[in-house]
């Protein structure tokens, strides 16, 4: 599991994935600003795994979810929930000269640089499969935002998960950690046949 930029990751989702028995092993490290150095931290996790892995991320962490699968095609499938993709419109504040409040500068430069690259690299590939679950009412992270990055790199095993109503905090809805925990259980179970 990817935490977000704060290097939170949901405790819930962690203890779901480990009810239903899977091994659930968190990046360490801050993710921010160096992206590619997260990127590559979680390539050494997953190295040392030796079953089929999906990898899950909240904001920016599926932002690094994203790239990860860009630069190693080896997950077994991933699951993308609010993640920071497309043209996010925290990324207006580094126009101004003020400070950016929650997050910072640098910080916010590194996001903007990540997701340039994303944009910039080949799509994930037809064979992956992805879920990508999503508020109506985020407002932290627009739907309709991530939904542009995402068309960039989308396969034909994305699947999508649209909660409306649900805020940021959409791993709170109800029936969400199960869905997620069921999508990852079946793409185990077809990358081992």
């Amino acid at each position: 599991m990817v935490p977000d930029h704060d290097g939170v990751v949901d405790r819930t989702l962690a203890e779901a994935f480990a009810a239903a028995g899977a091994d659930v092993a968190e990046l360490p490290g801050p993710l921010v600003p160096d992206f590619e150095g997260a990127v590559d931290r979680l390539g050494e996790l997953v190295d040392g795994y030796g079953g089929p892995v999906v990898l899950a991320g909240h904001a920016v962490g599926g932002m690094i979810v994203v790239r990860y699968a860009q630069r190693c095609p080896t997950a077994a499938g991933l699951v993308l929930t609010a993640p920071v993709l497309g043209p996010w419109p925290m990324l207006d504040l580094l126009s101004g000269d003020e400070d950016v409040p929650g997050i910072g500068r640098t910080a916010l430069a590194a996001i903007e640089e990540c997701l340039t690259t994303i944009d910039f690299d080949h799509p994930l590939g037809d064979e992956l499969p992805a879920l990508w679950v999503h508020g109506t009412d985020d407002t932290r992270v627009p739907m309709a935002d991530t939904r542009a990055g995402l068309d960039r790199v989308r396969g034909l095993g994305f699947e999508e998960l649209i909660i409306p109503g649900a805020g940021h905090a959409v791993l709170d809805t109800p029936g969400v950690r199960s869905a997620i925990v069921a999508f990852a259980a079946r793409v185990v179970v077809q990358d081992s046949a």
